[in-house]
């Protein structure tokens, strides 16, 4: 079949077109990586812990007053409530979100896909002031033309931020960062640019293992403004059920993804300590400690429906932890190392002299699959590239292949929650697949 001179044009016109398509999302990457974001100051109040707590109690069980070792040190991960960025009322887009993650429009809507945090140490409760350097590492833009999404990885290193302080350090890279935050959202294209009729089924993924621990409650629009409230986020998905039904497409307000993940390691925290309780940990539950986790929104969560947090134990450092749906559908998956952590040394007033002395005792080194070396194997504190090497390991295991993750998050952005069929997963693949 011959092709004629008008189709050979079109062709060409459509090839002009992707290349221009192309070169401008090229750029867009460039420009947002190259963008220059401003470092974040905290106090990092203990009231504001309390305050999550409170929050907290009713919901989780047994839920015990946060800061650990006496109400010193932060509660895992309830560093997600602090650094907020100091956005003013004008700057904000339509739905209450900031721009200064944003590719800009007609990008401005915002979901939150996932990431992984790396514990070195505590964040104590103390007299001096905490940083945040926050950069845009990476930008993958996938989909068609009209349909893009476009998933911007953000890394977050929090540390002090009295810049004296490190001239009382041995080794400046070795007390700066206590906490390593990468995070990926995905913005999409304005409602009013999108088609408006959802997709009518939707895949229900199963986690292929029972569950050690469940706990099943109904998370409230007051839990919801409350969290918003202690993080500044005046996302409308989290707020605003009218908005939710008319704009999005939701069914209900939406559950913050960082809540997610406060709920699922302060869950499996108290899990720990209460297998300790029957016997069934080795080690003491104060001396369990969440070195890394890796984590993915997969499905979204509704205020006013049932949600069940989950854990399961792998390995004697190794965890999952995940949440299920009211129809038992995954909705959060993470991946969990622990390690025994040295208790705490004498009492100083300076502190990087007790942040140097709560210093992590960092798990054993992986072996080719996944288990622990000899016990003399241990990674000391001066030799942080084998933990490196580690982390890679355990986010390796963790996550499926970055092509699954942003599929599963299509069907979700794009279906918008409902749902009308189970795929139940075997036993043997990997849940995140």
């Amino acid at each position: 079949m011959s092709i004629s001179g008008t189709q050979w044009q079109r062709i060409a016109e459509c090839t002009k077109l992707a290349s221009l398509h192309v070169t401008a999302l090229s750029q867009l990457k460039n420009q947002l990586i190259s963008r220059k974001l401003p470092e974040l100051y905290d106090d990092c109040t203990k009231i504001r812990s309390d305050l999550l707590d409170a929050t907290l109690h009713d919901v989780l069980p047994h839920q015990k007053k946060g800061g650990g070792k006496s109400g010193k040190c932060m509660p895992q991960p309830y560093h997600l409530i602090y650094f907020p960025t100091p956005t003013r009322l004008s700057s904000l887009y339509p739905d209450g979100t900031d721009a200064i993650h944003a590719p800009g429009p007609p990008f401005t809507r915002r979901m939150w896909a996932g990431g992984d945090i790396t514990f070195d140490d505590h964040l104590n409760f103390r007299s001096t002031r905490f940083r945040c350097k926050e950069s845009i590492t990476d930008v993958n833009i996938k989909g068609n033309e009209g349909e893009e999404k476009i998933y911007v990885s953000i890394r977050r290193r929090i540390g002090f931020g009295t810049s004296d302080l490190a001239r009382h350090c041995n080794s400046i890279s070795e007390f700066e960062d206590p906490i390593v935050e990468n995070r990926k959202l995905v913005f999409m294209r304005d409602r009013s640019n999108r088609l408006k009729t959802p997709t009518a089924s939707q895949d229900v993924l199963k986690f292929p293992h029972m569950a050690d621990a469940k706990h099943t409650f109904i998370p409230t629009p007051a839990l919801l403004f409350r969290f918003s409230a202690l993080t500044f986020n005046a996302h409308a998905i989290h707020l605003d059920k009218k908005y939710c039904q008319e704009v999005e497409g939701y069914r209900n307000l939406l559950v913050h993804g960082p809540l997610t993940l406060v709920l699922m390691l302060q869950f499996l925290t108290e899990r720990m300590r209460s297998m300790h309780g029957a016997g069934k940990l080795t080690e003491k539950s104060h001396d369990q400690i969440i070195t890394f986790v890796a984590y993915r929104n997969i499905a979204p969560l509704y205020a006013e429906e049932e949600m069940t947090l989950c854990m399961r134990q792998k390995e004697e450092h190794l965890w999952d932890t995940w949440i299920e749906g009211p129809e038992g559908g995954l909705a959060v998956k993470a991946s969990v190392r622990t390690a025994k952590e040295p208790p705490m040394q004498v009492e100083r007033d300076h502190p990087t002299k007790t942040f140097q002395s709560s210093r992590l005792d960092l798990p054993k080194k992986l072996g080719e699959n996944g288990s622990a070396n000899s016990e003399d194997d241990l990674a000391s504190d001066e030799d942080l590239d084998s933990h490196e090497d580690e982390k890679s390991e355990m986010h390796e295991e963790s996550t499926r292949s970055e092509e699954d993750e942003d599929d599963q998050i299509d069907k979700h952005t794009t279906n918008r929650g409902k749902t009308s069929r189970t795929v139940q997963k075997s036993s043997k693949s990997n849940p995140a697949e």
